[in-house]
C-alpha cells in the first residue's frame, strides 16, 4: 500500500513539473509574440516613413534588379512619383520598363554603364533621359546596391541637372567669348605669375617683338622692364586691391624702347595667384607729347626772354659803369668789388635757369626739392612780378617737400601756373604759394587774386586751345596737366568769380 502511495506522489510531482515547464514555455512564447508584434509595428512605421521619403523626394528614385548574366534586362520594381511624372509616363507604364528604355544611349552603351554600376556597386555618373514626348533631360545618377539572398537590387537617385548644364554652357560660352575678345584685343593682354610671362595675346607678342609665344612665355618680366621702374612695378603688383593704372617703360625683345600705359589687376591663373596686365602702347603719344612740351617750352621762353634780357641788362649796366670808373683812374675798393660780384652772381643765376629751361628734357626722374625748385622759378620770373606790382607770399608747412621728377618739366609747370597768375592780376596784389605734405603727397597751392572763373570755365581747363586769355593758346595748361600726370600726380582747381583762383599740384613725396 505504501508503495502505491509513493508512486502516486511521484506521478503527481512529475505532472507538476510538466505543468511548470509548459507554463514557462508559454510565458517565453508570449514574450516572443509580444516582441514580434512590437518589431512588426516598428517595421510598419519604418516602411511608412520610407514610403513617405520615397515619394516626397524632389529627385526621381528607381528600384530595380539586374542579373550578372543579363544586365540590361532588369525591370523597374518600384518608382516614386517624380520618376514617372518627370518623364511623362504613368506609374504602370514605367513599371513595365527598364533603364535602357529611358536612356538616350545606345543599347551597347547602356550595357557598359550598367556593367560599371554592377561592378562598382556604388557609382555616380551623368547621362540623359528621354521623356515620353521625346524631349531630353540631363541627369546625374547616384546608385547604391543591396544584396538580398544572393540577388543584387539597385536603388538609383536621378537628379535633374538641366539648370546646372545651362549654367555650365553659359560659363563655357562666356569663357570662349572672353578668349576671343582677349585674342582680338588691340591692346596687349598678359598674365604674369612668379614674375614670369605665362600668357600673352597676339597684340602683346607683336608689341614686344616676339615672333612666337615661345619667345616670350617663361621670360622673367624684369628682363624687359626698364631698371628705373623695377621698384614701382613691384609696388603695383603686390597690392591685393582694385585695378591700378600707371605708366611703365620697357625694352622689347630686340632692345627697342617701349612706353606703355598698363592696367594691373590681381588674377587667378590655374588656381594660383597671378597678375593680369592690359598694356597699351603710348610710345608715339609720348613722342608727340614731348614735341608739344618742347614747343610750349619755347613759347614760354620767348615770352620771358624780354624780361630776362632786361633783368640781365641792369647788372650789366652797373658792371659797365664800374669798368669805366676803373679806366678813368678810380681805384677799386672792397665795396665796388662786392657789388660787382653780386651783380655777376645775379646774371649767372638767371642765365643758368634760362638755359635749363631751354635745353631738351629727358625722362630720367631724380630726387628734387620742390621748395628749392620754386625759389629758382620765382627768381626767373622776378622781373615779371616787379612789373605787375605783385608780391609773393610763400608758406612752407612741412619739412618734407622732396619728390621724384624731371626737373625741367616741373619747372615748366610752375612757370606756366605762376605766369598765368601774374597775367590775371592786372591790378597787382599777392600770389600765395603754400607747400604742405598730406597723406604722402606734396601739395603745392598757387593762389591768385584775379577775376576768377565760372565752374564751366574750370571744367574746360586743360583742353587744347581753350583759354580765358585774349592772346593765349591753352597749350600751356594742357602741357602742364600732361607733365603732372606723367609724374603720377594731379592738378585740381578751385575758383570763385571776383575772388581768385587756386591751382593745387599734388605729387607723391619721397
Amino acid at each position: 500500500m505504501s508503495n502505491l502511495k509513493q508512486e502516486y506522489f511521484l506521478e503527481i510531482k512529475e505532472l507538476q513539473d510538466e505543468i511548470d515547464r509548459v507554463k514557462r514555455e508559454n510565458e517565453a512564447l508570449t514574450r516572443k509574440l509580444q516582441t514580434y508584434h512590437e518589431v512588426s509595428l516598428h517595421l510598419s512605421e519604418s516602411e511608412k516613413r520610407f514610403e513617405q521619403l520615397f515619394n516626397i523626394s524632389s529627385d526621381a528614385i528607381y528600384y530595380f534588379k539586374i542579373s550578372e548574366n543579363n544586365i540590361s534586362a532588369g525591370k523597374f520594381i518600384k518608382i516614386n512619383e517624380v520618376a514617372h511624372r518627370r518623364l511623362g509616363y504613368t506609374r504602370e507604364e514605367m513599371l513595365g520598363m527598364s533603364p535602357a528604355d529611358i536612356d538616350i544611349h545606345a543599347e551597347e552603351e547602356i550595357y557598359k554603364i550598367l556593367e560599371d554600376v554592377y561592378t562598382n556597386r556604388t557609382f555616380t555618373f551623368e547621362t540623359t533621359h528621354v521623356c515620353k514626348d521625346g524631349s531630353l533631360i540631363p541627369v546625374e545618377i547616384m546608385t547604391d546596391t543591396f544584396d538580398e539572398k544572393g540577388e543584387i537590387y539597385f536603388l538609383t537617385v536621378c537628379r535633374n541637372i538641366s539648370d546646372r548644364k545651362k549654367a555650365e554652357k553659359i560659363i563655357h560660352n562666356t569663357k570662349e567669348q572672353y578668349k576671343r575678345l582677349v585674342e582680338s584685343s588691340p591692346n596687349g593682354i598678359a598674365i604674369i605669375q612668379d614674375d614670369k610671362w605665362v600668357y600673352a595675346n597676339e597684340a602683346a607678342l607683336k608689341l614686344f617683338g616676339a615672333k612666337s609665344k615661345e619667345n616670350l612665355l617663361g621670360v622673367n618680366i624684369y628682363d624687359l622692364l626698364d631698371p628705373i621702374i623695377h621698384n614701382e612695378y613691384k609696388k603695383i603688383t603686390t597690392k591685393d586691391e582694385a585695378p591700378t593704372r600707371t605708366n611703365i617703360y620697357w625694352k622689347t625683345i630686340e632692345g627697342k624702347e617701349l612706353h606703355t600705359e598698363i592696367i594691373s589687376m590681381p588674377f587667378t591663373f590655374r588656381e594660383r595667384s597671378a597678375t593680369q596686365l592690359i598694356i597699351q602702347d603710348v610710345t608715339e603719344q609720348k613722342h608727340a607729347e614731348h614735341i608739344m612740351i618742347q614747343a610750349e617750352k619755347m613759347n614760354v621762353i620767348g615770352e620771358i626772354a624780354a624780361g630776362i634780357a632786361h633783368e640781365i641788362r641792369n647788372p650789366l649796366t652797373s658792371l659797365k659803369g664800374f669798368v669805366q670808373l676803373f679806366r678813368a683812374g678810380t681805384v677799386p675798393n672792397q665795396t665796388f668789388i662786392n657789388i660787382m660780384e653780386t651783380e655777376l652772381e645775379r646774371i649767372d643765376i638767371i642765365s643758368s635757369e634760362f638755359l635749363t629751361l631751354a635745353k631738351p628734357g629727358n625722362i630720367n626722374f631724380t630726387s628734387l626739392d620742390l621748395q628749392t625748385l620754386l625759389k629758382d622759378v620765382l627768381a626767373l620770373l622776378d622781373t615779371e612780378l616787379y612789373k605787375q606790382s605783385i608780391l609773393i607770399d610763400m608758406r612752407v608747412t612741412t619739412e618734407n617737400t622732396s619728390v621724384r621728377g624731371e626737373i625741367t618739366q616741373l619747372k615748366q609747370v610752375f612757370i606756366n601756373l605762376i605766369k598765368n597768375a601774374i597775367e590775371v592780376m592786372i591790378n597787382g596784389g599777392t600770389i600765395t604759394i603754400i607747400l604742405a605734405n598730406r597723406s604722402g603727397r606734396v601739395h603745392i597751392s598757387i593762389q591768385d587774386e584775379g577775376a576768377g572763373m565760372t565752374d564751366q570755365q574750370v571744367s574746360r581747363l586743360g583742353e587744347p586751345f581753350y583759354t580765358t586769355k585774349e592772346t593765349g593758346t591753352g597749350l600751356g595748361l594742357m602741357v602742364s596737366y600732361t607733365i603732372i600726370s606723367n609724374h603720377d600726380g594731379e592738378i585740381s582747381v578751385q575758383s570763385k568769380l571776383n575772388e581768385g583762383t587756386t591751382f593745387t599740384v599734388k605729387l607723391p613725396s619721397i
